[in-house]
């Protein structure tokens, strides 16, 4: 899995995640609203939407037609995102990880 961001001023930042750890800390490193996620063969664009309350682990759910679907997952490790990917495809996600909620599009 691969992450990369570039601020306004054209500085480029990325990095290859190997846990949720380190998803977890370049979000907070390089706190800016839009990311570009490879995970396996697949390109998502991440963007922050808003903040959540604390939680112990992150979690993703499918978006469909603007609402989110009852259909989620708790990541405990960056295996669940890739199992959560593989198997509810769609097109956007709601990522809610560091107390921020971010819109996860193909």
């Amino acid at each position: 899995m691969f992450i990369s961001s570039r601020t306004e001023d054209g500085q480029a930042y990325s990095l290859q995640i190997s846990s949720l750890s380190s998803l977890s800390e370049f979000l907070s490193n390089y706190p800016l609203n839009n990311y570009d996620l490879q995970i396996n063969e697949a390109r998502y664009h991440l963007r922050k939407t808003g903040r959540c309350g604390k939680r112990d682990y992150p979690k993703i759910a499918l978006q469909k037609d603007g609402f989110i679907l009852p259909t989620e997952l708790t990541l405990t490790q960056i295996s669940d995102l890739e199992y959560f990917l593989r198997e509810h495809i769609g097109n956007i996600y709601c990522l809610e990880i560091n107390n921020s909620v971010y819109q996860m599009s193909r």
